[in-house]
Parts: structure tokens; C-alpha cells; sequence
């Protein structure tokens, strides 16, 4: 059995899929695209540790997979969320060459955490990059410009990784990872390059902006995608190039949970406010990586784990809201609690999840988290960890009552769902409670240690419905003064020359896109002649998204072969 596992890298089934997708009728196509990545799911679990294939196509080994503590889990997870998010996508209406985009972005998100090699992480992690700039450009309109911003970001950050793994490679004499738990790069500059490179895909406050100006921009069903995969990817490399920890990281990590928690309080726009809790969330993770202890990896990955499925189902939330009412902003929303059921309690359970009440899968998480901040003798940073907690929970207080419990300041048109929608928002919330109810089960399935963690205890179930009841109050008390401010945009103050060179950037890609789509018009009516397709119907982000990719891809190349 193990054998025919081998054979090919599970990642294959997403190829498979978007060539379907692609091909097929839309609802066969999605059903298909469905079946093959949760295949992903039974693949990686039914392999023994230490399953793995190995090629050697230059001359020196490279593992295009290996199964480990560190990858099983994690692999698992985003076949799990893979086949939900083409599930949701086809409920919400994305087309077929969305989907193909999302499952080739999904698949290269598989293919980074189940390297077993630095140049194989690599090359999926570039592809990470260039598909999610695709993804997002695909949709047009206001999300061209920060696609661009978000390659700009990412290539930069990819530029680090890649110098780190050439000085790994130069100091090592392989790119195979180390033995041991995670197989760190080696010590010193390279670690340091990787640290930064890492950094900017987890959203270290500085190199951050790109996800809150990215994630609310594109179809729904694209935040989605993107909301489970970019900063978790980048939680895990983290976790192989530092796995025994690092103070500054630890620190790092603390400042993105305080940053993230504010400034998503501030935010009126659904997606937004839930893109700043994902730096705020992620924040939690860095920590625990950077405790460097047993307990802080096994936090580290299980809040990874509660982390990519109720915050999916958050943006899930706020997607059917869009789709069904046409309104994107919490100041126009309200009453929604009786007239869209299903939403409501799958986002109750979504925001008990994230807040980390007991019973939910983020109670036991992030407890672990918190304890094994105690433990480490960081009492300043176990109450950075609280306050982040208690302005988790003051900002679902208000998501809830101005979405669902308030009344409505103006009629609203609510659309009728879809039963596929109901479904993909049921499945999603149901491992919320599950890990919530089973915690013992729940963190064995990740690597380190959870030591003597008692998550029921006392103590841990004070600490959690304190930090709750602090939020909540906060929120009935702030309420008024919260509901007077109007957010701007916070990063372009703070990040103006980011924010300048990143525009500059886009801008000048832009005009290269639309002089090379213009370049290529002819072309492409001609090819379109043959094939007896008419031109004028033909869609020109296809040309843009191409062009792009090319673009991408070739600097990421040149990159990779200066170093």
C-alpha cells in the first residue's frame, strides 16, 4: 500500500483537478475538483512516517514529498480545506478559470509543506507567490493594483528565502533537510535571511500591509483561498528554519498579535477587519515557534490547525453576507440572525472558536500557547497573549451585533442560498467543535509535546471566560465611540514608502501587461480564428494573468539562478 502511494506526489491530484475544472461543465467539473482534493486527506494519512520520493533530475537529491510529523498534519488539513473552498466557490459563483487558479494555488501550497528538500520548498513557494498574484488579478477592477502589490511583497521576501537556502546549500553541501525535528537551515546569516524572507509572507508588522489591502479585493470565494494557505504555509517553513526557537521571533510574533487585534477592532469592512485578525492569529503561532520548547510546537501547529478552519469559515461568513445583500460594510448591515439562520450559528461557532471559549477548538489551542508562554518565564508576553484575547473577543462582539443581533439602519434584500452554500458552511464549522470536545486527540495529531496541559483545568477555564467577559464588556462599553470612528488606512500612514514604492511598482507592471497584451492581440485573435472562437468574447484578464505569471515567474527564476 505504502508503494502505491509513492508513486506520485499527492499535490498531482490538484493538477488533475484544475485540468478537469478547466475542461469540464462547471458543476462536474467542481464535483470532480472536490473528490480529488479531499483525496489529498486518506493519501497522507494512510502512509507510514518517513514515507517519501526522491528524485535526482541535476545530479543531486531532491524529495518531492515526505510524509513526517511536521507535514502530516498540516497536508492533511489543506486537503481538507481544499475541497471545501472549491465547494464554496462553486456555491458562490466563481468560474471555472477562478477555480483552476485557486486549486493550482492550493496545490502549490501542498506541494511547499510536503518538500522534503529546501530547493523543492522553494520552487513551490514561488509558485505560491505567482499563483495567488493570478488569483487576485483575475477578478479585475480595484484588485489589480494590490495583485501587483502582493507579488512585489512576495517576491522580495522570496528573494531572502532563496539567498538563505544558497547559503545553506554552500555551508551544508545538500538542500536536504537537516535530521532531526524540522531540519533547520544552517546557523547564522542564512536562518537570519530566511527569518526576514519568512517574515513577510507571515505579515511581521512592517511587511504586513499586503494582506489587509489584498484579501478584501477579490471574489469572495478567492479570500477564502487565500485566507487558509499564504501566513500558514509561512508559520510552517518558519517552523523548519528556526525549530528551536528564536527571542526575536518570539517578540515579533507578540507585536503582530497586539498590531493585528487593534487595528481589526477599528475596521468597518468585513473582510478587513477578519484580514487583520489573520495577523493577529498568526501572531500566536510566531510566538509559540519561537518559544522553541515541545509544548510551544505542538501549540504552534494545532493553533494552526483551529486557525486555518474557523478563520475559513469566517470569511466564509462574511462572503455569503456579500452574496446574498450586497454589503461588504458592518455600518449597513443588521437583523441578520433571523433572516439567514445557518450563517449566524456557523458564525457563532466560528467566533466562540477564534475568541477561545471552552468547548472550541481555539480554547484549546491557544491555551497551549499562552501556557507554554508561562512556562518559558515570559509573564509579559503571557499578558500580551490575554490582551490579545480580550480584543479577539471585543471584535466579535461587534462583527455579531451589528451583522446578526442589532436592527437593520436601512432594508435589506436578503437572496435566497443555495444548498451547497448551507453545506460547505456546516462542514467547515463542524472540526471546530470536534477538536473543542476531544483536545487530547486533537493535539496528538501534531508534532512536539503538550506536556502535562490540562486544557479543562480550573485555572485554563477561568483564564479563558475571564479574558471573554473582559471583551465583551469592553465592547458594550466602547460601542458608542467605536461606532463614531472612520477608518483610514492605517498602513499607508505608518508605511508610506512602502506604500509609494509598492504603487510605483504596480503601476509600471501594469503598463508592461497592457503594452505586452497589445503586443500579443493579433496573435491571439488569430489563434482564437482557428480554434472558431470568437475574439470579441474573449476575456483580456487572461492575457494580463499570463503576463504576469511570465513576468513573475521569470524574475523569480533570475533570482534564484544569481544566487
Amino acid at each position: 500500500m505504502s508503494d502505491l502511494l509513492t508513486l506520485v506526489p499527492p499535490w498531482v491530484a490538484f493538477l488533475l483537478a484544475t485540468v478537469v475544472v478547466v475542461l469540464a461543465p462547471r458543476r462536474l467539473g467542481a464535483a470532480v475538483a472536490v473528490a480529488l482534493t479531499a483525496l489529498t486527506v486518506p493519501w497522507v494519512l494512510l502512509a507510514p512516517a518517513g514515507t517519501s520520493l526522491a528524485v535526482a533530475p541535476f545530479g543531486f537529491e531532491q524529495v518531492l514529498f515526505r510524509v513526517d510529523s511536521f507535514t502530516r498534519p498540516v497536508a492533511a488539513l489543506f486537503g481538507f480545506v481544499a475541497a471545501l473552498n472549491v465547494l464554496y466557490g462553486y456555491a458562490t459563483g466563481a468560474d471555472p478559470r477562478q477555480t483552476a487558479y485557486s486549486l493550482c494555488y492550493m496545490g502549490a501550497g501542498v506541494a511547499a509543506v510536503l518538500a522534503g528538500d529546501w530547493l523543492t520548498l522553494l520552487v513551490a513557494w514561488e509558485l505560491l507567490a505567482v499563483t495567488a498574484t493570478v488569483l487576485v488579478w483575475h477578478h479585475g477592477g480595484d484588485a489589480v493594483r494590490p495583485a501587483f502589490r502582493y507579488a512585489v511583497y512576495h517576491l522580495l521576501g522570496g528573494t531572502l528565502l532563496v539567498a538563505a537556502v544558497a547559503l545553506h546549500y554552500l555551508d551544508a553541501g545538500t538542500f536536504l533537510y537537516a535530521d532531526g525535528i524540522g531540519g533547520g537551515l544552517a546557523a547564522g546569516l542564512p536562518t537570519t535571511l530566511a527569518i526576514v524572507g519568512v517574515g513577510v509572507n507571515l505579515g511581521f508588522i512592517g511587511l504586513h500591509a499586503w494582506l489587509p489591502d489584498t484579501y478584501p479585493r477579490p471574489h469572495v470565494a478567492a479570500s477564502v483561498v487565500l485566507a487558509g494557505f499564504t501566513t500558514k504555509v509561512a508559520v510552517y517553513v518558519l517552523a523548519r528554519v528556526a525549530p528551536d526557537g528564536d527571542a526575536i521571533v518570539v517578540w515579533l510574533g507578540a507585536l503582530m498579535v497586539l498590531y493585528g487585534v487593534t487595528q481589526a477592532i477599528l475596521q468597518t469592512d468585513m473582510r478587513r477587519l477578519l484580514s487583520y485578525h489573520i495577523i493577529s492569529q498568526v501572531g500566536y503561532m510566531v510566538v509559540a515557534v519561537g518559544i522553541g520548547t515541545a509544548a510551544g510546537l505542538t501549540g504552534a501547529f494545532a493553533h494552526l490547525t483551529a486557525h486555518v478552519l474557523y478563520k475559513g469559515l469566517l470569511f466564509m461568513v462574511a462572503g455569503v453576507i456579500i452574496v446574498r445583500t450586497g454589503r461588504a460594510s458592518l455600518k449597513h448591515l443588521g437583523g441578520l440572525g433571523r433572516r439567514m439562520p445557518v450563517t449566524f450559528v456557523t458564525f457563532l461557532v466560528a467566533a466562540l472558536a477564534i475568541t477561545g471559549v471552552p468547548g472550541f477548538s481555539g480554547f484549546v489551542s491557544k491555551g497551549l500557547v499562552t501556557k507554554a508562554a508561562q512556562s518559558a518565564g515570559g509573564e509579559l508576553l503571557w499578558w500580551v497573549l490575554v490582551l490579545g484575547s480580550v480584543g479577539t473577543a471585543l471584535s466579535f462582539a461587534k462583527f455579531g451585533y451589528y451583522a446578526f443581533v442589532r436592527q437593520s439602519p436601512e432594508p435589506i434584500a436578503v437572496s435566497r442560498a443555495p444548498l451547497a452554500l448551507s453545506v460547505a458552511l456546516v462542514i467547515a464549522a463542524i472540526p471546530s467543535v470536534v477538536f473543542g470536545v476531544v483536545p487530547e486527540a486533537f493535539l496528538a495529531a501534531h508534532p512536539g509535546d503538550p506536556g502535562k496541559f490540562a486544557p479543562y483545568a480550573t485555572t485554563e477555564l477561568t483564564k479563558a471566560l475571564a479574558a471573554t467577559a473582559v471583551g465583551i464588556l469592553a465592547f458594550a462599553v466602547l460601542k458608542r465611540p467605536l461606532g463614531r470612528i472612520h477608518p483610514v488606512d492605517v498602513d499607508q500612514v505608518l508605511h508610506p514608502f512602502a506604500a509609494g514604492l509598492a504603487n510605483a511598482t504596480a503601476a509600471a507592471a501594469i503598463g508592461i501587461g497592457g503594452a505586452a497584451s497589445r503586443g500579443r492581440a493579433a496573435l491571439g485573435r488569430s489563434l482564437a480564428a482557428h480554434i472558431g472562437r470568437d475574439p470579441a468574447a474573449a476575456d483580456s484578464s487572461i492575457h494580463a494573468a499570463l503576463t504576469a505569471l511570465a513576468l513573475t515567474t521569470a524574475l523569480a527564476l533570475l533570482v534564484a539562478i544569481v544566487a
